[in-house]
């Protein structure tokens, strides 16, 4: 019996002692380990704990983000679950919220808060269009797991909106909502605020990273400026209005 009581102490011993040292592994050494469950996301200058770090680069599909602050939390540790609150800050970008390392391998965020410049989406425009304004919104969830994306729901708000390119058009703010499809997609609706003269109605599909979309702009209350304006952008279509479509890739690839 005392022999199997001195066991039980060495064990729960060793128990800390291996915690301590896993609470105190560098955040490097870390992801030299871990980085293949990162899936899109690779990460440059990482430093600090593994629990407790900072990444002077991060980046998605091989689009720079900016740097990366992450803090675990301690307690879903018990489950097998690595949570952290992150925030990534760039020079014209600002993501936060929380992710997830699950046990079954997959990665989920959960109220990721975004703001990015809209010109950050005019390689999808091939370079005629020039993109003002900045996409704020929030990525209520998802989920990546065995290179698919699910589970994904949430909004964006597109604010000082503005195109240039045959001439500069400013339009009211843009709203859209988006969710995970059955088929793996990710789609979406967009909408204007209902407050200016141009009209827009649209929808997209998102297969990370490739983005196809389309959208009808009009002239609210036949405006004749707008119209005119509308000449100019898109596809002109026989009743006045026009049509913009957009296909490619959302982020650059590797």
């Amino acid at each position: 019996m005392r022999l199997l009581k001195i066991l039980l102490v060495l064990v729960v011993l060793a128990a800390i002692v291996g915690v301590a040292c896993l609470w105190r592994l560098p955040a490097d050494v870390g992801y030299r380990y871990g980085a293949k469950y990162f899936g899109p996301l690779s990460l440059t200058g990482v430093r600090g704990t593994v629990w407790d770090g900072h990444a002077d680069g991060v980046s998605l599909f091989g689009n720079d983000l900016g740097e990366l602050d992450w803090t675990a939390r301690k307690q879903p540790l018990l489950r097998g679950d690595l949570v952290t609150d992150i925030r990534i800050k760039g020079g014209d970008i600002d993501i936060g919220g929380l992710l997830t390392r699950r046990s079954d391998g997959a990665v989920a965020a959960e109220g990721l808060r975004f703001s990015v410049p809209a010109s950050r989406f005019e390689p999808l425009f091939d370079g005629k269009l020039r993109l003002l304004g900045t996409i704020s919104g929030v990525l209520d969830g998802a989920t990546w797991w065995n290179a698919s994306l699910s589970n994904a729901s949430g909004s964006a708000h597109w604010s000082d909106v503005g195109a240039v390119g045959d001439v500069e058009a400013r339009f009211t703010d843009l709203l859209a909502e988006f969710a995970s499809q059955p088929d793996g997609s990710v789609s979406g609706t967009v909408h204007d605020d209902g407050r200016g003269n141009v009209a827009v109605e649209g929808r997209f599909v998102l297969r990370p990273p490739m983005l196809d979309g389309e959208a009808t702009l009009r002239a609210r209350n036949g405006d004749a400026q707008t119209l005119e304006t509308l000449r100019h952008i898109g596809e002109p279509q026989p009743d006045g209005s026009s049509r913009v479509v957009v296909q490619g890739r959302m982020l650059r690839l590797p």
